[in-house]
């Protein structure tokens, strides 16, 4: 938020308030999902993501996870600043986490104002500090730096640290320019599909019921790749399964999920799921089939969604991962990560 890192030392003293358990946070969820939308933070910050996340780690893993919201509330009780944070016990030790820590997710206040979200970042000091058992806090995907030096001077043995940025494309110039070799590669990928006589179809699936039948043939894919590259699929996990699936069917019940799907006479050959998510368009997943591998459909099909993004008259396209950037078919910016971490007894 602008100003932000001029003014934490600023802010007036206000109460913070702890809401802890499922429980208590449903009735509070439209307020917060409201105040997260004005605010503006990226989908990974928010509750619904926040959710899936926790309860698929809970019920696989059997750990006793706890939900803990920190808000700041004005006049009538409206939410002027919140942030979401998971409490583990672990071996005697609480620990504080953002909720997938060590990803490339976003953790974040929201806040109608830089005074606000001060607050509530001293307020989550102020929590961490007084618990009566030895602790330890853990928050990756903070994307300020100045912000993160404070919040992690204020903690007993805080540390922060810079993490990979998340590359992205901005929409600003009239053209992006595409990787090396990428328009090469298309030209050779669609001269092979002519010379084969293949069916290309490229579709953008937005409805929740057509979502919910293709959610089984895009798995078979994602495992497919991952198996043929040689490494262990997110989807093999049973947590991971579970926050997937989660992600895929509540985004796509709340109207925020698109899948890109590109077919080779009538066979799913590449897919995209994203997250139509103002002012970004975030790439949450992708694969293409390894039996369709000499036709580059998954390059293809990139490029393709990186056109209807920009179509859709969305400012920036997030490709949510700082893995392999060099592969992109394109990146014009990176959003930068920084982690904070400190104990206390």
């Amino acid at each position: 938020m602008p100003g932000t890192r001029h003014e934490l030392a600023a802010a007036a003293p206000a109460r913070v308030t702890t809401v802890h358990g499922w429980r208590d946070l449903r009735a509070l969820e439209p307020a917060l999902d409201t105040l997260q939308r004005v605010a503006g933070i990226p989908v990974t910050a928010r509750l619904a993501w926040w959710r899936a996340a926790l309860m698929a780690d809970r019920d696989i893993a059997g750990r006793d996870i706890v939900p803990l919201l920190l808000a700041m509330r004005g006049l009538g009780g409206t939410f002027m600043a919140a942030t979401l944070v998971a409490l583990r016990d672990q071996d005697g030790e609480c620990r504080i986490t953002s909720v997938r820590p060590y990803t490339d997710d976003v953790w974040d206040v929201a806040a109608v104002s830089a005074g606000a979200r001060h607050t509530v970042l001293a307020g989550l000091v102020r929590y961490a500090t007084r618990l009566s058992c030895p602790w330890r806090l853990t928050l990756t995907g903070l994307r300020d730096g100045e912000e993160a030096t404070w919040l992690a001077g204020q903690l007993s043995g805080g540390r922060v640290q810079s993490a990979p940025p998340v590359p992205a494309i901005g929409f600003s110039e009239d053209e992006i320019r595409l990787g090396p070799g990428i328009r090469s590669g298309l030209d050779r990928s669609g001269h092979r599909i002519r010379q084969h006589k293949l069916t290309e179809t490229i579709w953008f699936e937005r409805d929740p019921d057509r979502l919910a039948e293709l959610r089984d043939e895009i798995e078979v894919v994602h495992l497919a790749r991952d198996h043929d590259a040689g490494r262990v699929s997110d989807l093999d996990d049973g947590a991971g399964l579970a926050f997937w699936r989660s992600v895929y069917d509540g985004h796509a019940a709340r109207g925020e999920l698109e899948v890109a799907t590109l077919r080779l006479d009538g066979h799913l050959a590449a897919y995209v799921v994203a997250l139509a998510d103002p002012p970004a368009y975030r790439v949450f997943d992708g694969r293409f089939a390894p039996k369709w591998r000499p036709y580059s459909p998954g390059r293809r099909l990139e490029v393709a969604v990186m056109e209807h993004a920009r179509r859709r008259s969305f400012p920036e396209l997030d490709w949510m991962s700082s893995v392999a950037p060099e592969k992109l078919v394109a990146s014009t910016q990176a959003d930068p990560r920084w982690a904070v971490t400190a104990a206390g007894r």
